[in-house]
């Protein structure tokens, strides 16, 4: 389990999130939303341990009962956990293939069997097989590289992933690969936060909780029912 407890996210000694709890179990879908600012993002990266976050003492993050609210990001990436930015960056000269090579076993002890997977993931995905040569998003569009993100969960995340915003600047038919992938993932167990403040992803994933947050604190928890109430009366409804 994902678990977050009492946490309090501090950023240059401004308080962004306050005292917010939840728990994302293995092969749950959980998604969470809320007006610009609600301090969703910075949720996000204080997870994966960006440095540039305070998070307060008494604050709690673990992974499967493991405590790491003091790890490193590549220890909690080796916990389980993965992170999927919204805007990723390009890594001119490192393809994906070669990433992957390095950072998973299967692709070095079966290479056979892991080019056929990456292979069927771009086929699943809706890219050109021609993506998993050039160098990682790399003149990429955004729909391309919202896909190679979701390559690279569907391969890194152990137990746990975060998407923050994967959907921002997706045209319709990006949109549905990448609701594609997140479904691949939730049936491999894999627990899913996804980090949105758009409506037409969360209708496309088989989702099991939503969350809204506003001005850095949970509000509201419940079922799938609250994204058609999003879309009827907006967050003005949540208080």
């Amino acid at each position: 389990m994902l678990s977050l407890k009492n946490i309090t996210i501090r950023l240059r000694n401004k308080p962004i999130v306050t005292n917010l709890s939840l728990q994302i179990k293995p092969g749950e879908l959980v998604v969470l939303m809320g007006p610009n600012g609600s301090g969703k993002s910075t949720l996000a990266h204080t997870i994966m341990g960006n440095p540039l976050y305070e998070l307060v003492q008494g604050s709690s993050i673990k992974i499967d009962g493991h405590e790491v609210s003091n790890a490193k990001p590549e220890e909690r990436a080796q916990a389980g956990l993965f992170l999927g930015f919204q805007t990723p960056i390009a890594i001119p000269g490192v393809s994906l293939v070669r990433l992957l090579r390095e950072l998973v076993p299967q692709a070095t002890a079966d290479t056979k069997a892991f080019m056929v997977r990456l292979r069927t993931y771009a086929k699943e995905l809706a890219f050109s097989e021609g993506l998993l040569m050039r160098g990682l998003n790399d003149g990429f569009s955004g729909g391309e590289q919202k896909k190679i993100e979701l390559v690279q969960a569907l391969f890194l995340a152990k137990h746990y992933a975060i998407f923050d915003e994967i959907d921002t600047g997706l045209d319709v038919d990006a949109l549905k690969a990448v609701a594609k992938g997140i479904a691949l993932l939730k049936k491999q167990g894999i627990g899913c936060l996804v980090i949105t403040h758009y409506l037409r992803l969360a209708e496309l994933i088989p989702v099991d909780r939503v969350y809204i947050m506003k001005a850095g604190k949970l509000i509201h928890e419940g079922k799938r029912d609250v994204i058609t109430e999003i879309e009827n009366n907006g967050y003005a409804s949540f208080t």
